[in-house]
């Protein structure tokens, strides 16, 4: 797959308006579960999936650009 039709099909699925539910969505349960977490191994698993939700949103956004995504620097 070339990057131009990557980009191309990036922005056609973030067109869609159920794109934007589904992304919302996820990032909330993921907060909720972590909020309610009783251990601190399922809060950090929350938090994790949080990550990669927002991580997963990132790097459509990047694709759609036609850029690389911005990763944080290792710890």
């Amino acid at each position: 797959m070339t990057p131009s039709e990557r980009a191309s099909l990036a922005e056609q699925l973030m067109a869609n308006p159920l794109w934007a539910v589904l992304m919302a969505e996820q990032e909330a349960t993921a907060i909720e579960r972590m909020i309610a977490a009783n251990t601190e191994q399922a809060r950090h698993e929350c938090q994790l999936r949080v990550q990669a939700v927002r991580s997963f949103r990132q790097d459509c956004e990047a694709s759609a650009r036609n850029t690389q995504p911005q990763k944080g620097a290792v710890a």
